[in-house]
């Protein structure tokens, strides 16, 4: 699938799909190293709800219905956001699929924008964003994105997908090293590694189609 293959809108529905499965499997392991910023053991499970909340929405849509996906995403967003990276992440969503919902076609480059977009509404909606969090892998992601899209703007899918993967889980390794309360517990941030699992769940729908 390459860039002038540009993703169906409604392929956004299955990704939401996968990424609840996913995280649902690891929704646990997310809540055990959740030490940031209150060590509460929540935030696998606040991820998982609020992913559940958006495909409750999304489960609705016809596949010939197009973009009625972004909108299903984007309410299911608003309504069913969980804790701290539930918010954020829901923030990123709806920026995302707000970018995408006006794009004649789902290209890299536009998705590329799209992360951009979902960044900046996942930083806005934080008083004091903290780096080293889900924040910084989002940030990190864009950013690999934006540098593929100038390297090569007619990169495939998959390829393109893959790299910002490795570069999100490159992330996730060093947030370990930005936060104190992160190093001398030994663990990665726990929103960063459930967003870690859901843009991987992203990757792998994209390849399964």
């Amino acid at each position: 699938m390459g860039q002038s293959q540009s993703l169906r809108p409604i392929l956004f529905r299955d990704m939401m799909i996968k990424s609840e499965k996913l995280i649902s499997d690891e929704k646990e392991n997310i809540n055990a190293i959740n030490v940031f910023p209150i060590p509460d053991g929540d935030t696998g499970s606040n991820m998982f709800y609020t992913i559940q909340a958006i495909v409750n929405e999304v489960r609705g849509v016809e596949d010939g219905n197009g973009n009625d996906v972004f909108q299903a995403i984007s309410k299911g967003s608003f309504v069913g956001a969980k804790g701290n990276s539930g918010v954020i992440y829901s923030q990123f969503l709806i920026g995302v699929v707000e970018y995408l919902d006006v794009q004649e076609k789902i290209t890299p480059k536009a998705f590329a924008e799209a992360l951009q977009e979902g960044t900046d509404f996942a930083y806005d909606s934080v008083l004091n964003p903290t780096e080293g969090t889900i924040l910084t892998v989002m940030k990190e992601a864009t950013e690999k994105a934006k540098e593929i899209i100038e390297e090569n703007p007619e990169i495939e899918w998959l390829e393109f997908m893959n790299l910002i993967v490795e570069r999100s889980q490159d992330c996730l390794e060093r947030t370990k090293e930005m936060l104190d309360v992160l190093k001398e517990a030994n663990v990665v941030d726990a929103g960063a590694k459930g967003f870690v699992h859901i843009l991987e769940s992203w990757r792998d729908t994209i390849e399964n189609k």
